[in-house]
This record gives structure tokens, sequence and C-alpha cells, in this order.
């Protein structure tokens, strides 16, 4: 017998975001919970009244985790996977357990959510055939110049996210390297402060000094 690694995604800010079935394979089906910040999934686990043991696993985590993982499915043990918010294996280090547990040939089940990239996609009101996910940029400019140029003939959308501290040298780029593109910032998706700003990149440059530099943002810039 094997255990499963669950990797479920959680609210990127409204808790009520979480699935039904989320929530089923917490309370009925999990022994373990591996997360990014115990102290973010532990207010999440509260909150639904699920008691499990929480432990650490994030980009500087060392090998010992996975091992540490690996070795509960191994005595029958199932796990789920946590990231901050949002669904796993997207700019966090859920790809490398998914990746061990599948050499091992454990089951890994995929239980889907929220996501900012799927959530800004889905009201930008820009064509989606075409969409490539860029993550948080280098937080060098004269790198994230060099990132954003790779895409210089791209036509569709790009889809990053940012910090508040970097959010407006990501704007400043993007005009930089794509002037004629058209966006729309995503500032706290789904909290309380929710907010989306849309509109030709040259525009809102201009106006730039009026963004509130609060929260996690999410960025569509529309490439034609």
């Amino acid at each position: 017998m094997k255990g499963t690694l669950y990797i479920i995604a959680t609210p990127i800010g409204n808790l009520e975001d979480i699935t039904i079935r989320a929530l089923s394979i917490l309370k009925e089906k999990t022994d373990y919970v591996f997360c990014e910040d115990t102290r973010v999934s532990r207010k999440l686990l509260s909150h639904y009244n699920i008691n499990l043991p929480a432990i650490s696993f994030h980009s500087y985590s060392s090998a010992k985790k996975i091992d540490q993982a690996i070795s509960y499915l191994e005595q029958n043990k199932s796990i789920a996977y946590l990231t901050d918010s949002g669904t796993p294996g997207i700019s966090d280090p859920g790809a490398e357990l998914v990746r061990a547990a599948r050499y091992k040939g454990m089951p890994v089940i995929p239980i889907p959510g929220p996501s900012a990239l799927t959530s800004i996609t889905s009201v930008s009101g820009f064509p989606s055939k075409n969409i490539i996910f860029l993550g948080f940029l280098s937080k060098k400019d004269s790198k994230k110049i060099k990132e954003l140029e790779k895409f210089k003939n791209f036509k569709g959308l790009l889809v990053m996210y940012e910090s508040p501290y970097r959010i407006k040298k990501l704007l400043a780029a993007i005009y930089q390297v794509f002037p004629e593109s058209e966006i729309i910032i995503g500032r706290e998706i789904t909290k309380m402060y929710e907010e989306f700003i849309t509109g030709k990149i040259e525009e809102i440059i201009k106006d730039i000094d009026s963004l509130k530099a609060i929260g996690e943002f999410t960025v569509a810039a529309y490439v034609k």
C-alpha cells in the first residue's frame, strides 16, 4: 500500500474560495500537510476546524524534507501539499515534491481550485488563446528588461506576479519593451480591497504615482 500526494489549491485571499472537495480531502484522507508557510496554512486549517500536523516545505528547504514526505507516503500515509495561496506548482517548490513522488511510483492527485493566473485572465477581456506565464521576473531592472525582450515577437497574453515593492518598476519595464500593449492589473484579488486597473500601458504609466503599492499584484499584458 502507498499513500497519496494531494496537490491542493487554496484561496488566494478569500477563505470561502476553498472547494468542498479540498475540505473533504483534508478532513478525511490527509495525514500530514506540507506547506510553504505553516503559519499561513494553519490559519486556513483552523478556520475550517481541521487539525493536522503541518510541516514547512518551501524553496529553501533541504532535500531531507522531500525524503521525509516520501517516507510518509511509503508508510501508506497521505500528504496534502498547500502553498500560501493558489494552485501549487506555480512559483513554488511543489514541482520538486511531485517529481520525487512520481519517481517513486506514488499516486499524485490534483485538487483544483483558485489561481491568480486564471483569475486575472478570466476578467481581462483579452483573447486568451496564447498565454505565457512568467511568474516573478528578476529583481534587477536590467535583467527584468532582458526577460521581457525574449517575448518581443510574441502575440498574446503575458501574465506576471509582482510584490508591492517592485510593481511600479515592473510596469515601467513593460512600457519600455511593449509600449503599445494593453494591461490589466489585479491588486489583492478576492480580498477586501480588491482592485482592477485596465488600460493602455502608456496611459497607466502617466498616472503611475496614483497606484496604491499595497498588497499582492498580478499583471496581464496583451501584446498585439
